[in-house]
């Protein structure tokens, strides 16, 4: 794969796992893949649904259809889709405590106040319909405790899904990059 090969983004709403996320999230989630890739070089890529006119100008209407889905390469100049899922999530109340009996009695762990997401990141040739390059890419936002004047902890995470899915975003198109030789 070369930089100057087109690489078309499939919408993330077409995915349900990203039905959580509003669509002002998913749209700057969006953005910030095509950012990434451009900033990687990338001199040919776009949002699937910003190609409404051109995909019904060489008459694509269904990518399910080999045919019309090879014709985003041969018409469009698009030989790869790039496909972003979003997998199994894990979100905290955001704040916890135990107090100094439970902290030296029961010497427990720090309770359980990380949030993660896991994002499939596939990269599709448009021609075949295969696989090129297919990663899980985990992000966590691990949790921090403060000891009270009383002995107790709290546990706290600022963080959110959102942030925890803009990281994982980061690292998979970084991983999809150096993957593909790019």
């Amino acid at each position: 794969m070369s930089k100057y090969e087109g690489v078309l983004l499939l919408p993330l709403g077409w995915d349900p796992g990203f039905s959580r996320l509003s669509p002002g999230e998913q749209n700057q989630l969006e953005s910030q893949i095509l950012t990434l890739l451009r900033d990687q070089g990338f001199t040919k890529v776009e949002l699937y649904d910003r190609m409404d006119y051109e995909l019904l100008s060489a008459g694509i209407k269904d990518l399910n259809d080999p045919a019309q889905r090879a014709k985003v390469n041969s018409d469009l100049g698009y030989p790869y889709f790039l496909g972003i899922t979003l997998g199994e999530t894990v979100d905290s109340d955001g704040w916890d405590y135990r107090t100094a009996q439970e902290v030296y009695e029961m010497n427990p762990p720090a309770p359980d106040q990380d949030i993660s997401a896991t994002l499939p990141v596939a990269l599709i040739e448009t021609t075949s319909g295969n696989i090129v390059s297919d990663n899980a890419i985990v992000t966590e936002i691990n949790a921090w405790g403060i000891p009270d004047k009383d002995g107790g902890e709290n546990y706290w995470n600022f963080g959110t899904i959102c942030q925890a899915i803009r990281k994982a975003i980061n690292k998979g198109v970084s991983f999809m990059v150096k993957d593909c030789d790019c």
